[in-house]
């Protein structure tokens, strides 16, 4: 009896068994394949794409201001002073100083008008009218009438350097009766500096130098400074 409930546990335990290790198997095989993870940045691509087709502004450079004097018209007022040495072609001449037969001295101070015109990018024709505004050893100011050039060096710069060449009419009136000419007649060189405020004003320096001739022999140094306006 023993014998028979032995045999028949050992034949459900071999039944069993196959039974078991079939079903982990089983359920395995049941079970939804794994779903793959997309990438973070494959979900940023779009954002990206439309920041790289969007169109970059461009803006066109400033164009720096036009300074230079072509087709301008420009009236300047400069107020100087300087040092001037006479020497009279006769002797016996009065030539501010008594009893010198050479003269030399502070050169009254003056104002010059001076209108002109920009006729090419790099020069100026001009006019300066100097005003005595001291009397001179004569009995009237000082009158000059300088027709002439100007040259620019840096016409489109804010700080350029000029040049003038002018011939100059002396008409202050000396009778002396020694004379033989009561006016004089020079040739006139200036060179300066012009600080260009905006294009329609500046501020400038210069120094210049006259040589008379033909009343007398004469050397003339002059400084002075000077403001500048012009149209259009």
């Amino acid at each position: 009896m023993r014998t028979s409930f032995a045999g028949a546990a050992v034949a459900l335990l071999s039944v069993a068994a196959p039974l078991t290790r079939w079903e982990p198997a089983a359920r395995a095989a049941d079970a939804p394949p794994p779903t793959a993870a997309v990438p973070a940045a494959d979900a940023a691509t779009p954002s990206r794409a439309a920041a790289d087709a969007a169109p970059v502004k461009v803006f066109p450079r400033l164009r720096p201001p036009d300074l230079e004097h072509r087709m301008q018209f420009g009236f300047a007022l400069l107020l100087g002073s300087g040092y001037r040495t006479i020497f009279p072609y006769q002797e016996m001449v009065g030539c501010g100083q008594v009893d010198k037969r050479v003269c030399s001295g502070r050169l009254p101070l003056f104002l010059d008008v001076q209108p002109s015109f920009g006729i090419t990018r790099r020069w100026d024709i001009l006019v300066d009218l100097r005003f005595g505004i001291e009397q001179d050893f004569t009995p009237g100011r000082q009158f000059v009438v300088a027709p002439g050039f100007r040259y620019w060096s840096d016409a489109d710069q804010p700080i350029k350097l000029f040049a003038t060449v002018q011939v100059a009419f002396d008409t202050t009136a000396d009778h002396d009766p020694a004379l033989k000419h009561s006016n004089d007649i020079a040739f006139r060189n200036s060179n300066g500096i012009m600080f260009e405020v905006v294009r329609n004003f500046g501020v400038y320096f210069q120094a210049g130098d006259t040589i008379g001739f033909l009343r007398w022999l004469s050397f003339a140094i002059d400084l002075g400074v000077g403001v500048q306006a012009r149209i259009p």
